[in-house]
């Protein structure tokens, strides 16, 4: 039963693929903590990201829309772009009207405007942190850049147990007070470059490292941005041996990073507060760390990027051990589905919907809308330059609008690594043509700028692709 309105905490992982989870099944990444979580409540098979950015994923969590609809297009501090205004709808400014006390602790990527201009009571930043590691720790140096090594720092003194202390001093200190709570742990982690501690640096060894689906790429008959990439990033030469000790960090951050979410959930559960608390993992967005030979997450809509875990655990409303494989958005459904959890009114200019109807079947009803058959993802490029794509997916194809370059389409049932674009391919003109009318529908639905506008329209409407 309820007591009253719920606790929130949301753990937001970095770059944290869904096949990099124990309940995912896919590889063997150690995730017991995460597992239990799924274990506990609602495992989502079937979340994917909105847009595979850092601050433009974070703005759509706390606007529940896209944020191409307002400009924000990519990291507002690499090229300046427009992001999310406190003066706009947010899910922690509502929150704090209504009597939460909100909590940010990690690295704020949302907004130019700091966190306590959009409800945020007590923020712990990751400066903070920066200065405590350069006060405690002033001459250690790294080596290996984006590629990963041992992170020489005793496991306490981490970034993940850093922000782990945080929230659990903040989770005891909230639990006598009776107005609830929300907390976002904005992890950081395991974003590149990955530097585990021991002993999640040796806990995996690089020569068992299975190989991604989707690392022989040969990059015939695709854009010439994901080739070029390599170039850009002197990555061309490199072998799954060569990945796998990079691969091998990633796994060992993912560890690492369960075991700080662990301990929050001790605190938790010790607190007296777990009942009555929903929980949250998910991330913003995936990892390529050697898929297709690429390294982070830009010019390319492949699920190593938009394929995210998502879990909850909520008792009062969700069944222990649930899998639901809808598809659904995390960062532009959360919002919505906390808004309806906790009681707050509605926001016509979300672009996704509560998932409170999936998670407990008494609220599904006749008049239900469904849920779609398919997910709608984008983004613009970054560091080397604009290139903007849309993708829709279903459960069976994936088609990439690509603006400036060829289209991409995949058969997820034969290719799932998604190495042959057969867009070119005449046995799938029309399934393609149908998902260029959805994907338009979409847009126009969502308000995207190059929709919008109606110079490219013709793209979709008649297949048109020299």
């Amino acid at each position: 039963m309820i007591m009253g309105r719920p606790n929130i905490l949301l753990f937001l992982a970095d770059q944290h693929r869904y096949d990099c989870v124990g309940n995912s099944h896919k590889y063997p990444v150690k995730t017991p903590c995460i597992d239990k979580l799924g274990e506990e409540g609602a495992v989502f098979d079937c979340a994917f990201s909105p847009t595979p950015v850092c601050a433009p994923a974070r703005q759509s969590f706390l606007s529940g829309s896209r944020a191409e609809s307002f400009g924000a297009v990519w990291n507002y501090n690499f090229i300046p772009t427009n992001t999310i205004k406190p003066t706009d709808w947010n899910f922690t400014t509502e929150l704090a009207k209504t009597g939460y006390t909100n909590i940010f602790i990690g690295a704020w990527d949302a907004s130019v405007y700091e966190a306590e201009k959009f409800g945020f009571h007590r923020v712990y930043p990751s400066r903070d942190y920066n200065l405590y590691l350069k006060e405690r720790y002033p001459e250690i140096k790294y080596f290996n850049s984006w590629f990963g090594e041992e992170c020489l720092l005793p496991l306490m003194d981490t970034r993940a147990n850093y922000f782990a202390d945080k929230a659990c001093s903040e989770i005891d200190k909230l639990k006598n007070d009776k107005d609830p709570w929300f907390i976002w742990v904005d992890g950081v982690d395991p974003h590149l470059p990955c530097r585990p501690s021991a002993p999640y640096f040796e806990m995996y060894d690089p020569k068992k490292i299975p190989m991604w689906e989707g690392f022989h790429d040969t990059f015939e008959n695709k854009p010439y941005i994901q080739k070029q990439q390599l170039l850009n990033w002197r990555l061309e030469d490199m072998t799954w041996e060569d990945w796998s000790s990079t691969v091998s960090c990633y796994y060992g951050m993912i560890s690492q990073v369960d075991n700080a979410f662990g301990r929050i959930m001790d605190a938790l559960k010790k607190s007296g507060q777990e009942e009555n608390t929903l929980v949250i993992y998910t991330s913003d967005h995936g990892d390529m760390c050697g898929s297709h030979g690429m390294i982070d997450k830009h010019y390319v809509l492949y699920d190593d990027l938009l394929h995210v875990p998502m879990i909850m655990r909520f008792p009062a409303v969700i069944k222990p051990g649930s899998r639901i494989d809808k598809f659904v958005h995390n960062a532009l459904d959360l919002a919505p589905t906390i808004c309806e959890l906790c009681g707050l009114d509605p926001n016509d200019k979300w672009h996704g919907r509560s998932l409170v109807p999936l998670l407990d079947d008494s609220r599904m009803t006749a008049s239900t809308a469904p849920f779609e058959d398919f997910i709608v993802s984008g983004q613009n490029g970054q560091q080397f330059g604009s290139f903007t794509q849309r993708a829709i997916r279903t459960r069976t194809y994936k088609y990439i609008w690509n603006l400036t370059d060829k289209d991409e389409f995949y058969d997820l049932s034969l290719d799932p690594g998604e190495l042959h674009n057969m867009i070119d391919d005449l046995r799938y003109s029309d399934m393609i043509s149908d998902l260029r009318k959805q994907l338009k529908k979409e847009l126009m639905r969502c308000r995207d700028p190059f929709v919008k506008s109606g110079w490219l329209n013709r793209q979709l409407d008649e297949n048109v692709k020299l």
